[in-house]
């Protein structure tokens, strides 16, 4: 029986870190591709975040997000199409628009 796939555990770190030790943050941030969250008086006050790991986390969002609407319009849409039919009509859009 496979494991549930494990959380990770959340970083955090002093806000203060950000003006002592900023190169440090960022290796962490880029190396571990997950959130840190920076702390103020013992509460958490900004997170820090790989650019590419956003950007990539976004995107999973949005796929995530249109397979959801896929998955609706699927459940409330009965009627199906032929390959043949929508062939024909996607060659009149692009006749239409001379692609």
């Amino acid at each position: 029986m496979p494991l549930p796939s494990a959380t990770p555990v959340p970083q955090i770190r002093p806000i203060s870190d950000l003006r002592t030790d900023l190169n440090s943050v960022c290796d962490q941030a880029q190396e571990s591709q997950q959130p840190i969250y920076m702390t103020k008086n013992g509460k958490s006050k900004l997170v820090v975040f790989d650019s590419d790991a956003y950007e990539n986390q976004q995107m999973h969002e949005r796929y995530v997000a249109k397979l959801r609407e896929a998955e609706i319009e699927a459940r409330y849409r009965t009627e199906t199409f032929s390959q043949d039919a929508v062939d024909e009509t996607m060659e009149r859009i692009f006749a239409h628009w001379g692609v």
